[in-house]
């Protein structure tokens, strides 16, 4: 217990440099978990929520974006193994303008919610929709997002087909297994063909498998059936044909990666410089702890001890702030957006302190460096809450829209990732100068004059 407050006293001798680095490493563990909260919600895009397991997705092999005939729906239906199947056409069309832009298909309203039993429909609104041929099926979020109502006319501006249904919204779905996923809009596909005066194309088909056990089977024998045929097919999982949207932005796992090895690279940086520092300046009273008996290895405890504090410490600020605040973010954003004026003020007030302690210090107290710290203060607060509110606000909306990051938050498996990152930084960054001090003799120590 000693040892422990002897370590955080020493720690906190210069608290203006201690401070600035245990905030320029919470600042990096920050981004760190950012990073990994990417990778998180991009590769759970894939993930199976409800009977997910249960549904394949056919779609043409050349390319995703080439139709398949209509037809083919009553052929998958006679596979064995295949219980439902629904033919699915992303329409990509805009509501008002371009920048109210969500998912919007027109999918066949026949055994749709057999198929994505996810979704959670009243059954007067299901049957609603199933029986109007303009109806819309509408995600709760999506309702909230644009303050929508049962029974309101909306049109889709038509950016593929040359096409604008009008919609009237009769039924509104949720996911209790993904909220992220509502946010899209269904119509049918009938009303889509008839407006494209009977294309009787399909983009997709997602079919509905008996049992876990048929679906390698099922979709080897989709394939099978249109080998040598015009329009050829490719069956996947619904996970693995999610997980191909993400494979086409390249490799981002990569790609993160090497940002992330590039951030505590940089950690490394500033840790070992400021140990580098503060031991040097501390010799001559290593030879003083030398002489009272403290042994080498105590030391070396130490000093090392007081690395792991600083870069622990920073791991935790920016690891476990990084958890809270994006859940704060993704849990207010739709629901209570003035909310993100308080996260504002909060970043204010740590900028604001943080400019205030960096001018702080004797000469501080009096003329115009006084003025100049006030200054300095109130600026660097402004500058806090522009960025808090901006962060905010554009981290709320990307997380809304759903899509690939529509998952978007840090795992406690990030948080450790972050914390076991930090305690390494303070152990490596702070080794070599630990070791070097430790190994002085008495004598070098109290010529030394740094």
């Amino acid at each position: 217990m000693k040892l422990a407050r002897l370590i955080w006293r020493n720690a906190i001798r210069n608290r203006r440099r201690t401070i600035l680095t245990i905030a320029s490493i919470a600042v990096s563990i920050f981004l760190i978990g950012t990073l990994q909260a990417v990778l998180t919600s991009l590769y759970s895009t894939g993930n199976n929520s409800g009977q997910g397991d249960l549904r394949v997705v056919v779609h043409r092999s050349t390319s995703i974006t080439q139709p398949l005939p209509e037809y083919y729906k009553q052929r998958i239906e006679s596979v064995p193994g295949v219980k439902y199947v629904v033919g699915v056409q992303w329409f990509g069309g805009q509501y008002i303008d371009a920048s109210n832009f969500f998912a919007n298909f027109a999918a066949d309203s026949q055994n749709f919610l057999k198929v994505y039993d996810d979704y959670q429909v009243p059954p007067d609104e299901a049957s609603a929709w199933e029986n109007e041929r303009t109806a819309a099926l509408v995600g709760k979020k999506l309702m909230e997002k644009y303050h929508w109502k049962i029974g309101q006319t909306i049109t889709l501006k038509g950016t593929i087909f040359p096409i604008n249904p009008e919609l009237t919204i009769r039924a509104v779905y949720t996911d209790p297994s993904d909220s992220s996923q509502e946010q899209a809009l269904y119509f049918h596909w009938d009303y889509f063909n008839e407006l494209l005066n009977e294309a009787n194309t399909v983009g997709t088909f997602t079919v509905k498998v008996d049992n876990a056990q048929d679906v390698p089977r099922v979709m080897d024998a989709i394939d099978a059936m249109f080998r040598n045929t015009a329009a050829e097919t490719k069956t996947e999982t619904e996970q693995a044909f999610a997980l191909s949207f993400v494979s086409m932005l390249g490799n981002v796992r990569l790609l993160l990666t090497a940002i992330s090895a590039a951030v505590v690279f940089t950690i490394l940086l500033v840790a070992g410089n400021t140990m580098a520092m503060s031991i040097r300046e501390r010799t001559g009273e290593v030879a003083v702890l030398k002489t009272l008996g403290f042994r080498r290895n105590m030391i070396l405890t130490l000093l090392l001890g007081e690395s792991l504090a600083i870069a622990l410490l920073g791991g935790i600020l920016g690891g476990v702030g990084a958890k809270l605040i994006y859940a704060f973010i993704v849990a207010t954003y739709s629901a209570a957006r003035f909310m993100g004026f308080f996260l504002a003020l909060l970043i204010a007030w740590l900028v604001g302190a943080g400019a205030w302690m960096l001018f702080a210090g004797p000469t501080a107290k009096g003329g115009a460096l006084k003025i100049i710290r006030l200054v300095a203060t109130i600026v660097g607060a402004l500058i806090g809450f522009a960025v808090g509110f901006g962060f905010y606000n554009a981290i709320g909306y990307i997380t809304n829209l759903g899509g690939f990051l529509g998952h978007f938050t840090v795992t406690m498996e990030a948080v450790g990732l972050c914390l076991v990152i930090a305690a390494l930084v303070g152990i490596v960054s702070g080794l070599w100068p630990a070791l070097r001090a430790s190994r002085i003799s008495i004598a070098e120590a109290l010529r030394f004059v740094g």
